[in-house]
């Protein structure tokens, strides 16, 4: 029965490719549509819900199909040796796939749906990890449909040059859970990245994520009830911005992790984002794990980092947390012997060069959680911290413990000097106590607390970064829990250049703040 299925349904591809092919070789030109002879080209059969056409010399997955039908065979069928600059039509509908679908080294393809509601696959059977992965190749297009319940990763690119994902969503139903699939949307190594107009929920690590990956636009997504709602990861020249993340454990993430084949990123531009109410229970493993829920934004041992004139509102922890990797690996002393080679291609555990400005930030902090941030949660919203009074927790929290480090070591105190290394080097020992040697920079940030809270808007910094005024014990700087209102602080009071914009090319057009985007508002901010 399976056989026959499978050559029903390849009866069914290759006749329609056969059709085709003879509409456009035999048409007797009555009706204007001769191809051969030039007149016209395809003609649109239908238009998805976001507006895009799909025309008469698609290859269209069974296109007879019904809600509840198994399309496996006709899909994989279907991107089998595609011609290059296809267009690949899945029906209107809700559809079992029960095996992952692999694409190498396709060119100019796009897969499209009718809708992101209206061509819903379903891999809740499917015996593979992702959902779809594109490998190699280049002009990607993966538009209006829907991705759910994958085993894994709902949609994974690697070493793609050039990918559009838009209008589609990845989903997992129902409660965020920790056996959820890991990713939604999820490009690696890939370069030339547009993701837009998506929808990611339900995500245990991140729902939109771009890692070791570089010209990056992320814009005009929602990212809802994830682990991670927006990350990026060890990339470069990446602009997220015009984004919706809500209800995330944390709303946007820009993480630089050890070990990884690309050792760094820098150049990422997070702003004009909404990113209010992330406060879901972490349910994910590794380092995005340790995330605390109710975290707007956070960069982690990242460096060229810009966030400006973003809505962070009504997250329980913390509006925006900069912090060094010793916030996941306390363990001072074994970072030459773990890390050392991979500080040797340039990762540091060290956050560098972070400004925050123009943000508009209310109602954070009012009730801070998180495994990571147990000691310093008790200390300011005790009478531990350095006014001696309880606090509301800092909206932006900055560990500065690399920064301290960075100046002991280029004093040559504790040793530092071999952990930080080139950090220390650039810092050189005219530091700023305030945080400008390494240029983390917060100014011109709003306060949108109303009456009487307006003034419970706080900078926190958990360690002094002059060594001066540093203690230790047993040899390590203790923590001092600094902190100020945000209107007015001195701490993180500078500025720095602005960063550029991203510019993804595709398909021979830009995209971005210097393309497409030349006139949108949020690229003039």
């Amino acid at each position: 029965m399976r056989q026959r299925t499978k050559l029903s349904q390849l009866f069914t591809v290759s006749a329609l490719a056969s059709g085709l092919l003879l509409a456009g070789c035999g048409d007797d030109g009555k009706d204007g549509k001769d191809a051969v002879a030039g007149n016209v080209g395809p003609t649109v059969v239908a238009t998805t819900t976001s507006g895009f056409t799909i025309t008469n010399d698609a290859i269209f997955v069974a296109p007879d199909a019904v809600t509840g039908d198994d399309i496996t065979e006709a899909l994989s069928l279907a991107l089998f040796n595609l011609p290059e600059n296809a267009l690949v039509v899945l029906p209107k509908g809700r559809f079992t796939v029960t095996e992952g679908i692999i694409v190498n080294s396709a060119q100019g393809l796009t897969i499209a749906g009718y809708g992101i509601n209206e061509t819903i696959l379903d891999f809740g059977t499917s015996n593979g990890d992702d959902a779809f992965r594109f490998q190699g190749g280049n002009g990607i297009t993966v538009r209006d449909l829907g991705v759910y319940e994958a085993p894994k990763n709902g949609i994974k690119t690697t070493n793609v040059d050039g990918i559009h994902i838009t209008y589609t969503a990845t989903v997992w139903e129902g409660e965020l859970e920790a056996d959820n699939g890991a990713y939604g949307l999820y490009p690696l190594n890939s370069k030339n990245v547009l993701m837009e107009n998506n929808y990611a929920y339900g995500s245990a690590d991140a729902g939109i994520y771009v890692g070791q990956s570089e010209n990056i636009v992320v814009r005009n997504n929602t990212a809802k009830t994830n682990v991670a709602g927006i990350e990026i990861e060890n990339s470069s020249m990446a602009d997220v911005y015009n984004n919706i993340a809500v209800g995330n454990s944390g709303g946007i993430l820009a993480f630089d992790l050890p070990g990884l084949v690309k050792a760094y990123g820098g150049n990422v531009r997070i702003f004009n984002n909404q990113v209010y109410a992330n406060n879901a229970t972490n349910v994910g493993a590794s380092v995005v794990g340790a995330v605390p829920p109710g975290t707007g934004v956070i960069v982690l041992a990242a460096s060229d980092v810009e966030i400006y004139n973003n809505q962070i509102t009504d997250n329980d922890t913390t509006a925006i947390a900069i912090t060094s990797y010793f916030l996941i690996d306390d363990e001072v002393a074994g970072y030459p012997a773990n890390y050392g080679p991979t500080m040797t291609d340039g990762w540091s555990p060290t956050v560098k060069n972070v400004y925050l400005h123009n943000n508009t930030i209310a109602r954070n902090g009012n009730a801070p959680r998180g495994d990571l941030l147990v000691d310093v949660i008790a200390g300011y919203t005790s009478t531990m911290n350095s006014t001696g009074m309880a606090q509301t927790f800092p909206a932006i929290l900055y560990d500065g413990i690399g920064e301290l480090l960075s100046n002991l070591g280029a004093q040559g105190i504790g040793g530092f000097d071999a952990l930080v290394g080139p950090d220390a080097a650039a810092d050189g020992v005219n530091y700023d106590p305030y945080g400008t040697s390494d240029l983390i920079c917060a100014n011109s940030n709003i306060n949108g607390n109303p009456a009487p809270e307006y003034d419970e808007v706080n900078t926190g910094l958990v360690f002094p970064v002059d060594p001066a005024t540093a203690t230790f014990t047993n040899g390590e700087p203790d923590p001092q829990l600094l902190i100020e209102p945000m209107i007015g602080t001195n701490y993180l009071s500078c500025t720095q250049p602005r960063l550029a914009p991203a510019v993804v090319t595709f398909k021979n057009n830009v995209y971005g703040c210097t393309g497409d985007d030349l006139a949108e508002a949020a690229c003039a901010l």
